[in-house]
């Protein structure tokens, strides 16, 4: 009996620790229900941690940008992947990060601006109903993103490899992500729902691995089922 208690607690406190990750805001009743089109922002990177000697702040904002969009990307596609009518499916559209990119940019504002603009000028300018915010903190990790169509220079790539011999340590904790997903209404700026997550990552898991986990972490409790 106490070998089947001891497994059902853990399982129940973990049940519990995830649900605390996402909720509903106090707004979500009121203004969910007139949500039907969102958007999904550049998501908003932050490097933290010892940088590489040879970087230099264009260096870095060449790949917390490229970071920026393969998140946006990614996120995109999970959640559009959960959409539909059937139950248990997202039962909300969201505007193809393509367009969503295409008109920050016909309005003047780069991938850097939008991270800071207002969520109602900005879901205003976009037509749609909400917008969905993402922020990443991380320490510094870059392999590969070719699987989001997006390409970074050699030269910087070679700047932030990692020349310690990561393989001979088959479990070595290279890096902390931590991302945060708030959907905010249009009208009022209001957040109706929001997620965060803590993950750490490994030395043979490549970026897009990453980037794939923690978005199928966020869509996976996205809300808006009803």
């Amino acid at each position: 009996m106490k070998k089947i208690f001891v497994p059902l607690i853990v399982a129940l406190m973990a049940l519990v620790a995830c649900n605390r990750e996402a909720y509903k805001t106090a707004g979500y009743d009121e203004y969910a229900s007139t949500h039907r089109t969102m958007a999904i922002l550049p998501t908003e990177t932050i490097t933290t941690g010892r940088m590489p000697k040879d970087a230099t702040a264009e260096d870095i904002a060449v790949v917390e940008e490229a970071e920026s969009k393969a998140f946006q990307v990614a996120l995109y596609n999970q959640l559009s992947k959960r959409s539909g009518k059937r139950d248990g499916d997202i039962r909300i559209n969201f505007q193809h990060y393509s367009e969503t990119n295409a008109l920050l940019e016909k309005a003047g504002i780069n991938l850097r601006d939008s991270w800071k603009h207002s969520p109602v000028e900005l879901a205003g300018l976009l037509g749609v109903d909400a917008i969905v915010r993402t922020t990443v903190r991380k320490e510094f990790y870059l392999t590969n993103l070719e699987s989001f169509g997006i390409q970074v220079a050699t030269t910087i790539v070679a700047i932030f490899a990692d020349p310690i011999a990561w393989w001979l340590f088959p479990n070595a904790h290279t890096s902390e992500v931590f991302a945060s997903c708030s959907v905010l209404d249009g009208k009022t700026g209001q957040p109706t729902w929001s997620i965060s997550r803590d993950k750490p990552t490994y030395w043979n898991k490549s970026h897009s691995e990453v980037v794939e986990e923690i978005t199928r972490t966020l869509s996976r409790r996205f809300s808006y089922r009803e």
